[in-house]
């Protein structure tokens, strides 16, 4: 039995410990912007730097906002008593699918940048055996379509747009599970479910016996 106890308290400090991480991610990953940004770590036009920091960081901010603005919306969606409704159906799979969809958009936001920021510079004319530093300190992109411009940087914006809209999603989602206080256990076996209930020969349960 102590033994018992003793797994069960490390398997609840750990889902404390992911839970409080996954609320703070979407924070982490809306400020992030900033020090990648001003630390170079991605490769930017030096006259970009500074509204590219800007734009991002506030564009993330405004995304973890949204998700968490639209909290109660998809807290329907995790309600098992909502799971046999077709209307549901597509949100309750938006909801679990949706980060996985951004997490690819990401990584395409990143080849897009990418390949972008390096055709931009081979467009160019620099003095031989320049440095990309050089390269970003004196390139522009002024010299490219309204069309590659925007795609340039709407990729860039994508790479911690996606990636922050991830987050939050998948935060938003544990913070309501916590909130309606359904367990993992309640979720993998769709108690609840009037589908599942109706091929097993169970009555619903409804909100009055929920509440007891």
């Amino acid at each position: 039995m102590t033994e018992t106890s003793h797994q069960l308290g490390r398997m609840n400090k750990f889902a404390s410990f992911f839970r409080g991480y996954m609320g703070s991610a979407p924070v982490i990953a809306a400020a992030l912007p900033i020090p990648v940004t001003a630390g170079k770590v991605i490769p930017t036009y030096q006259e970009h730097t500074l509204f590219l920091t800007a734009y991002c960081s506030m564009f993330c901010f405004l995304i973890v906002a949204f998700v968490f603005y639209r909290r109660h919306r998809i807290g329907t969606y995790l309600r098992p008593e909502s799971w046999g409704k077709r209307s549901r159906i597509v949100g309750r799979f938006m909801v679990s699918w949706l980060p996985l969809v951004a997490i690819i958009l990401t990584a395409a936001s990143i080849v897009g940048y990418h390949s972008a920021l390096y055709a931009s510079l081979d467009a160019q004319v620099f003095p031989p055996n320049s440095t990309l530093a050089e390269m970003l300190a004196k390139g522009t992109t002024r010299n490219l379509s309204f069309a590659s411009q925007a795609c340039f940087f709407a990729s860039y914006l994508g790479i911690f747009g996606f990636s922050t809209f991830a987050f939050s999603l998948m935060a938003v989602r544990e913070y309501m599970q916590t909130e309606l206080g359904l367990s993992e256990v309640a979720l993998v076996d769709r108690a609840g479910d009037p589908a599942v209930e109706k091929v097993q020969g169970v009555k619903p349960a409804t909100n009055t016996d929920t509440a007891r």
